[in-house]
């Protein structure tokens, strides 16, 4: 049985991205319940923080408990982006610390969000425009907590939403991270961007080996 250590072990996890199909590898390190940030900061039991966690983002989001789910270097300890050649997670006390990358599931946020967005550029450059519309096209759009307040009612509310819960996530869990929210429209659109950067991943392996 591989050990909580090995499982987030560089290695072993380059190991894992060679032998396993994409679609393996990415049910068992992204959608498990395994959370390295929980495990490297010694809770006691780091399943039942992450509900709690996804209980507070629940209740305050009004998103289902089921389509919450944290990816990203948080999670697996190294980023699985093909582009970031396995950079480690980065927490908030060190230099340039990593964001908590969280996946939210909802066709109606999704829509809202979308709405809200093409509102905004009638009436103003929007900020990582080609990013935002690269995003949109694969069926997801990214918000951080801190991102630029725009005049449109829908992100007013989102970002007043999602600042309440940072403070509650501080003062509750001790979570100090900067969070970058990706709505998706649903889960096939979080599967397919996902496998598709693992199968990336894995070539670039296969290729420097």
């Amino acid at each position: 049985m591989t050990s909580v250590d090995d499982y987030f072990n560089k290695d072993h996890i380059i190991r894992m991205i060679q032998e396993k199909e994409p679609c393996d590898f990415y049910d068992e390190y992204l959608l498990g319940q395994d959370i390295w940030y929980f495990k490297k900061q010694a809770i006691l039991n780091p399943s039942q923080h992450y509900d709690d966690f996804k209980r507070y983002m629940s209740k305050n989001l009004n998103i289902h408990f089921h389509n919450i789910s944290i990816i990203g270097s948080a999670k697996t300890r190294f980023s699985f982006s093909p582009s970031k050649n396995f950079s480690e997670f980065r927490d908030y006390n060190d230099e340039n610390p990593s964001d908590l990358d969280v996946v939210l599931v909802s066709q109606t946020l999704f829509d809202d969000t979308w709405t809200a967005f093409r509102e905004i550029s009638n009436q103003k450059h929007i900020r990582n425009y080609s990013q935002k519309t690269s995003e949109i096209f694969r069926q997801f759009i990214s918000i951080k907590d801190s991102d630029e307040r725009y005049e449109n009612e829908h992100i007013k509310d989102w970002l007043k939403k999602v600042m309440s819960l940072k403070a509650e996530m501080q003062t509750r869990l001790q979570i100090y991270l900067d969070i970058n929210y990706r709505i998706y429209k649903n889960w096939e659109a979080v599967e397919e961007y996902h496998i598709k950067g693992i199968e990336k991943l894995k070539n670039q392996v296969i290729e420097t080996k």
